[in-house]
């Protein structure tokens, strides 16, 4: 794995999941390679060997390339992890069998954004390699797919676009209405 990367995905990792053996884990990446019949990208065929799962830190945050529906008007998009190969929640296995009939085999989903989308990487034709958001409110589009949002061109630069961002709240004070009971006024 490229040694800028690695020093990104330590600056982004909030805490490791519980990682399988080697040995496991490699069975683990086979076993998803012959179910959609290919092979994954080794970009991310290396994070899954070298950190299995992760959570993401508070306030990390990447640019994707297209925006999506949801993403705010400051650009920048969140995800609370990515699955792997770990023995909880964020295992990869139950993930891929759970969204399979929804996604096909173009993608592979990989982690998850905020309010049940998903973030995915490509597996076939002018997907492969590719990061995208997926939209889980999202139109089918002309080729019968869901529609994907680009989020970068490949895992490495995927992984390149997250930085320390702060979500700034403007709050108009003169939007906020005040009620006061009529008990607390009698004094």
């Amino acid at each position: 794995m490229n040694k800028i990367i690695k020093q990104k995905l330590n600056e982004i990792i909030d805490s490791e999941l519980v990682v399988s053996n080697k040995d496991s884990s490699y069975k683990t990446i086979e076993k998803i390679e012959r179910l959609y019949e290919v092979d994954l990208p080794l970009d991310y065929k290396e994070f899954l060997l070298e950190y299995g799962g992760c959570f993401i830190k508070e306030n990390r945050m990447y640019q994707p390339i297209e925006v999506t529906p949801v993403t705010p008007e400051d650009g920048f998009d969140s995800i609370g992890g990515f699955y792997g190969i770990t023995n909880n929640a964020y295992s990869i296995e139950p993930i891929i069998q759970t969204y399979k009939d929804v996604l096909g085999n173009i993608v592979l989903p990989i982690a998850d954004a905020d309010g049940g989308d998903l973030i995915c990487i490509g597996l076939r034709g002018k997907y492969r390699g590719k990061v995208y958001f997926w939209y889980h409110e999202g139109k089918i589009s002309n080729d019968g797919n869901e529609y994907y949002y680009l989020a970068a061109n490949s895992f490495e630069e995927f992984i390149s676009k997250f930085s320390f961002h702060e979500r700034k709240t403007h709050v108009n004070l003169d939007d906020i209405d005040l009620f006061l009971d009529d008990d607390l006024l009698k004094d």
